[in-house]
């Protein structure tokens, strides 16, 4: 299949189902709807993303690992709730728990205490 934003031919595998009864695919592949989507909901764009990207030095934000996952691609886009400030890239793990934590600084710091004592 070729995907009508990047114009890349792909396996099936890398595009959504459309309608999964009617067996039809979406016509954009996963990364460019990913891409689309961030766009849309943070405005970050890909070449934002990918400046993030070099000036964490392919890293996490917070636990500073490389993307080592079979089932993540990319990093998240961390950005603050109130303010919609994009702050950088995370992992799915530092993204999941700041936002178990709800980006509490006093949450954060009494947990830290926690698993120090």
């Amino acid at each position: 299949m070729k995907c009508r934003e990047c114009n890349t031919d792909k396996d099936p595998k890398e595009f959504y189902w459309k309608d999964r009864k009617a067996r039809r695919k979406d016509t954009t592949c996963k990364r460019c709807r990913i891409i689309q989507q961030r766009e849309r909901s943070l405005g970050v764009t890909e070449q934002e993303y990918q400046e993030f990207y070099r000036k964490q030095n392919h890293r996490c934000g917070g636990c500073r690992t490389r993307l080592r996952s079979n089932r993540y691609e990319r990093f998240a886009v961390d950005h603050c709730h109130t303010t919609g400030e994009i702050r950088g890239l995370l992992c799915t793990n530092c993204n999941t728990a700041l936002g178990l934590l709800k980006e509490d600084p006093e949450r954060m710091l009494r947990l830290i205490q926690w698993v120090k004592r």
